[in-house]
């Protein structure tokens, strides 16, 4: 008797799981989900109904079976290893020079005397960057009368986001006014937070992370990069899953930019805040002003970890973010890396790889390069499909499985396969069948003006 009220308990949870996870399917606009709970849902209770009706006799069994079932699962996730990878240093790290970065390179005015300077000292790069240079620029008006609102909207997002570059550092006053490191980190969390970051995390400045040569931006192309600064403050804001889920089409591009304006706004208000306290602090932003790169910053910040797409995955919000730098030398409490499963989970699922449009993302093991054991994008091909479709693609944030709507349901899973290697695989698997091995990109959106 007591089995069969186990049997029977655990069938009503299947059951009010799936129901629920047919409702969030509904509201997320999941049309794949929502069918498929909906058909596991009516099997489900069909084949009680029938068992009830035409075969009382075999009801015992049916519990049992549902009940063993159930046991099974629970023991493998909860015995299977924890998921323990982290990313690896392996060898001393060079600093990375601006001028050698893609989007460094395609400034460049054709065959002017920086352009040939530069690609005499780097003959590697000429046949590529002349290939991907036939193909229309991203925010092109090639692309813009394709869909006039959105692409000009994204490119009027990036022109504020310029203007606000010489904002981003200034002289602080005489006066310092002193706290203890952990007063001082609690209001920058706190006012970072209040000003729109949806997570922040501060580490110490790795010079390592600090560009060798200005290759973009207002300051002296080819000049050394002086950022001295102890800290660094990283942040991040949520991107719009409905947005994301249009990639590679024009919303994301708009998405992308939204946030980029986002980020420049607290950044440099916050900056000028450390500053009026009185101490150095410069704000690190798009249409390009960064003096750090901010993604490896932000994994040692405790932000995310860096996945198999090479961009940083959070815990709540996947790859859905656009990421903001300060670096200060306001005294501050440095947080630690955060180690969650990532690199465990993209080593089974490989998802953003096969979906990947330009084949950029490597499916196999990771290598190493410039000291850490990665995956290795390749990304002047990563950047041709840029330019082919006219915006910054996101297909692989899109069908990242960590990029699902930050909702209870969603939350519930993370926080499982943190710590079951097990419920990874399940996982992976489940995010196959009820989403697609290859989902379908969302039709475009105007926003605000689909409400």
């Amino acid at each position: 008797m007591i089995l069969l009220i186990l049997g029977w308990t655990i069938y009503l949870i299947l059951i009010f799981f799936v129901l629920v996870f047919l409702i969030y399917s509904l509201f997320e606009k999941e049309r794949r989900a929502c069918l498929r709970s909906g058909l596991i849902l009516l099997i489900l209770t069909g084949i009680y109904s029938v068992i009830f009706t035409f075969f009382p006799e075999v009801k015992s069994c049916f519990f049992a079976g549902i009940l063993t079932m159930s046991v099974v699962v629970v023991f493998w996730i909860a015995v299977s290893s924890k998921p323990r990878d982290k990313i690896k240093i392996t060898g001393k790290q060079k600093k990375v020079d601006e001028r050698d970065t893609i989007f460094a390179r395609f400034d460049l005015e054709n065959k002017s005397e920086k352009y040939k300077k530069y690609y005499s000292e780097h003959k590697e790069y000429i046949a590529i960057d002349e290939e991907i240079r036939k193909l229309n620029d991203i925010l092109d008006p090639h692309f813009i009368k394709k869909d006039p609102v959105l692409f000009s909207l994204a490119d009027a997002e990036f022109n504020f986001c310029e203007k606000q570059l010489l904002g981003v550092d200034g002289n602080e006053p005489a006066i310092r006014f002193e706290r203890l490191p952990e007063e001082n980190t609690r209001i920058v969390k706190n006012t970072i937070n209040y000003l729109g970051s949806d997570i922040c995390g501060i580490c110490k400045l790795d010079q390592a992370y600090v560009y060798s040569h200005v290759g973009r931006g207002p300051e002296t192309y080819g000049s050394k990069i002086e950022c001295r600064h102890k800290y660094a403050i990283v942040f991040g804001i949520e991107m719009r899953a409905d947005m994301i889920n249009c990639a590679p089409q024009a919303p994301v591009i708009v998405e992308s930019a939204k946030q980029y304006v986002e980020v420049a706004k607290i950044s440099i208000i916050c900056a000028s805040l450390i500053r009026r306290l009185g101490y150095p602090a410069r704000a690190h932003i798009s249409e390009s002003n960064y003096q750090v790169i901010a993604t490896p910053l932000a994994w040692k910040a405790g932000l995310g970890e860096i996945g198999r797409m090479g961009i940083l995955i959070t815990k709540k919000y996947g790859p859905r973010i656009r990421l903001g730098v300060i670096t200060t030398d306001l005294p501050l409490i440095p947080d630690e890396p955060a180690v969650f499963g990532v690199q465990d989970f993209c080593k089974k699922c490989r998802k953003c790889a096969e979906n990947c449009p330009s084949k950029a993302i490597p499916s196999g093991e990771k290598l190493e390069e410039n000291g850490v054991l990665k995956w290795v994008i390749k990304r002047e091909e990563c950047y041709r499909y840029w330019r082919k479709v006219g915006t910054d693609c996101a297909r692989c944030i899109m069908v990242c499985p960590y990029s699902k709507p930050n909702n209870l349901l969603h939350n519930i899973i993370r926080n499982i396969i943190r710590g079951s290697s097990a419920a990874q695989t399940i996982s992976v698997k489940g995010d196959d069948f009820f989403y697609g091995r290859y989902p379908k990109k969302k039709q475009p959106l105007h926003p605000g003006l689909n409400q």
